[in-house]
């Protein structure tokens, strides 16, 4: 499951999830007002994560 940009999932389907992930923003992000990533770009930084395991 993927959550929206900000807001992420409910925590109806957090308790329904087995695995709970979260990527973490960079601090200059942070500073620079971007809070989330596009559900998109979260989506290719999982796949690549677990094509690499």
């Amino acid at each position: 499951m993927l959550g929206s940009e900000g807001d992420g999932l409910s925590s109806h389907w957090l308790e329904e999830a087995d695995e709970r992930v979260c990527i973490p923003m960079s601090p200059t992000a942070m500073s620079n007002g971007v809070d989330s990533l596009n559900v998109v770009a979260a989506a290719a930084i999982v796949c690549h994560s677990l094509m690499r395991h």
